[in-house]
């Protein structure tokens, strides 16, 4: 009678696939600066459409610095959303802008020293003109917009 014979499992084993499969998302951290006529924008976000129509944002801080992590790798299209902060609900109450409350305060946002408009057309991926390629690791990418 023939003994079988079993191929034994390399010591690694079955336990090490999940962590070497876990760094293949390619996915990668974009980060920059965001311009309008050589002024950083302070107050707003940063959405970036990838190929695959998945979106992510990130906040612009108040030097105009950004960052949104998890972007696939591949063509992106950004869009940037900067509205007057202002002009804003209230988070907390969802009052209109100039509205009182109950203890006669105005629900008129906090004004962001620096704030300026930007030209609409910015708001969406598809009219900004804002587009770049997403690869491994950490990408720089200042938007400058004119």
């Amino acid at each position: 009678m023939k003994q079988k014979t079993y191929r034994k499992t390399p010591w690694i084993g079955w336990w090490l696939l999940p962590l070497l499969l876990a760094g293949c998302g390619h996915s990668a951290k974009l980060t920059g600066k965001v311009t309008y006529q050589a002024r950083p924008v302070c107050h707003g976000m940063v959405i970036l459409v990838s190929a695959d129509k998945t979106a992510r944002s990130g906040v612009i801080e108040s030097d105009g610095s950004y960052a949104v992590e998890g972007v696939p790798w591949g063509d992106t299209k950004i869009a940037v959303i900067s509205r007057d902060p202002a002009k804003g609900r209230s988070a907390t109450r969802a009052q209109k802008p100039g509205q009182t409350d109950k203890k006669g305060a105005s629900s008129q946002g906090p004004a962001v020293e620096g704030w300026f408009p930007l030209p609409s057309q910015y708001e969406m991926p598809r009219t900004s003109g804002l587009r770049c390629t997403v690869d491994s690791g950490d990408v720089k990418y200042d938007i400058d917009l004119k």
